[in-house]
């Protein structure tokens, strides 16, 4: 199948893999829209994406506006949702509110995603979600972060039965070279990083258009659906 002439959205596509994904779409002859919290990081992307591709400032966790978002799109081709955050909460000490994000950002942020994209999917279209490889080794001192990884596969596994034939799929990156981890480590993250990369077989952690690659392949073949398609390196093998 090919991405010439469809339209992609990604919610969650100012940086990293989602603004990565946007871009290869883009290469592919795609249409791209992009959403993001941030209007700044938004506006970036635009300029990196250039005239053809949209942009909108949205928040995965308001159900409010993702509906009014989804209901202003003619159509779609492809969704692909990448928000998530990573809550730290080792023994569970962090006041309960605090850990809702974890679970707020990724799974009802799909959820509400999902829910109102579906019926402007075109056929042979398809939905991706992001979890990952926590779904199948647990983040030790983030176990909501770790749920919440769960929960988008399960889903993603029940969507595809339930709104077939829209297929429906998740991509589960291991380490990647993103700003997900410039505030969770600091001055440090170039160090960690470095370690987590020397520990995988392949001698480094992931680059976002790695991830992206395999995002557009999710799209493009048509006989794939509720998978959960693991890109990390080698990391679960160590």
């Amino acid at each position: 199948m090919s991405l010439q002439n469809t339209t992609v959205v990604v919610l969650g596509g100012s940086s990293g893999i989602g603004l990565a994904t946007a871009r290869a779409a883009q290469a592919q002859g795609a249409k791209v829209i992009v959403t993001g919290r941030q209007a700044e990081r938004l506006a970036n992307a635009r300029a990196v994406l250039g005239a053809g591709a949209q942009a909108q400032v949205l928040d995965a966790n308001d159900e409010a506006g993702t509906r009014a978002f989804f209901d202003a799109l003619p159509a779609l081709d492809h969704l692909f949702i990448t928000a998530g955050e990573l809550v730290l909460d080792s023994k569970l000490a962090p006041a309960t509110e605090a850990l809702h994000p974890a679970m707020d950002t990724r799974f009802w942020g799909a959820v509400y995603a999902a829910k109102y994209a579906a019926p402007k999917v075109r056929a042979g279209g398809s939905i991706t979600f992001m979890s990952g490889t926590a779904a199948r080794r647990p983040l030790p001192g983030a176990a909501v972060a770790t749920a919440s990884c769960g929960a988008v596969d399960a889903f993603a596994r029940a969507l595809a039965v339930d709104l077939a034939p829209i297929r429906v799929n998740t991509i589960q990156p291991g380490y990647t070279d993103t700003p997900l981890f410039d505030g969770l480590f600091g001055a440090q993250r170039d160090e960690i990083l470095a370690a987590a990369g020397a520990r995988l077989p392949v001698g480094r952690i992931g680059r976002p258009e790695e991830i992206a690659d395999a995002v557009l392949f999710l799209m493009k073949n048509g006989f794939v659906t509720g998978i959960a398609l693991v890109v990390d390196g080698g990391g679960l093998l160590v």
